[in-house]
């Protein structure tokens, strides 16, 4: 006999599987700026203005300046000397030699000091004939020199020393500088001449443009080399009764140049 029984609904339970994949879901962490990395952010940010303007050249204006100084002569250089022919060339040397000791004895006795005579040349050479014809060239005397070079520091005395020169036995006077002993107060002033002149020519172009001028960058000098002596030429000659020799000293000039840079503000 079939038994009857309460049937059952045996039903499969359903099982639900929950796999929790770790890295999907723990919680990110929230990125977040420093504190300090964002101040200095802000401070770039501020700052990139003034730096690009901080990079701008600066207006600038370069002009060049002439300035020039007169002195007058307070110096001269006397180049003389003597010469003597002679027979033989002994002859020739201690009369040269003779004549030049009057020269120099005549010097002291105009108030030039040792230290301002030196020697420049001394000099012997025979003398030369030529022969007429076919004849052979032949020595017939000798002629000797000695130059010295004179300083003359008060130009006051300098025709009388030329005159005395002469009278003691000079007979070649072939040079004459005049000199000025101190160039280098007049340099300043040349200097200063230069930069007031440069300055002028500049403020007149930036008022021109509307604008001022700053502070001096930079001055450049050019130039300024003294200026050479004057030459004159003193023919020899004799004690005049009219008075010393006359020499015109006239004046030198000193001419210099600068070149300045100033910046331009409005």
């Amino acid at each position: 006999m079939a038994s009857s029984s309460r049937g059952v609904n045996h039903r499969p339970r359903a099982t639900i599987g929950i796999i929790m994949a770790s890295s999907s879901l723990r919680p990110r962490p929230s990125r977040r700026l420093p504190l300090a990395g964002l101040a200095f952010a802000a401070l770039a940010a501020t700052l990139a203005p003034a730096a690009a303007q901080s990079t701008t050249s600066p207006r600038q204006i370069s002009i060049q300046g002439e300035g020039q100084a007169s002195a007058a002569p307070d110096e001269a250089v006397i180049g003389g000397g003597t010469q003597v022919q002679a027979r033989t060339a002994k002859e020739a040397m201690d009369g040269n030699s003779a004549a030049m000791r009057q020269v120099q004895e005549a010097l002291r006795q105009a108030g030039i000091a040792e230290r301002d005579v030196s020697t420049s040349a001394l000099t012997l050479r025979p003398l030369i004939e030529q022969g007429s014809g076919n004849g052979r060239p032949r020595v017939t005397g000798y002629a000797a020199g000695h130059r010295v070079t004179v300083r003359v520091r008060d130009l006051a005395r300098l025709g009388d020393v030329l005159d005395r020169m002469v009278a003691a036995g000079a007979n070649q006077i072939d040079g004459l500088d005049l000199t000025v002993s101190d160039w280098s107060a007049k340099v300043d002033e040349a200097r200063i001449a230069a930069v007031t002149d440069a300055r002028r020519k500049a403020e007149a172009l930036a008022r021109a443009a509307g604008a001022r001028l700053g502070k001096v960058v930079t001055i450049t000098e050019h130039g300024g080399a003294m200026p050479p002596p004057m030459v004159r030429s003193a023919a020899s000659r004799s004690l005049s009764a009219s008075g010393p020799t006359p020499v015109a000293t006239g004046d030198q000039t000193f001419r210099l140049s600068v070149s300045v840079v100033w910046e331009l503000v409005d």
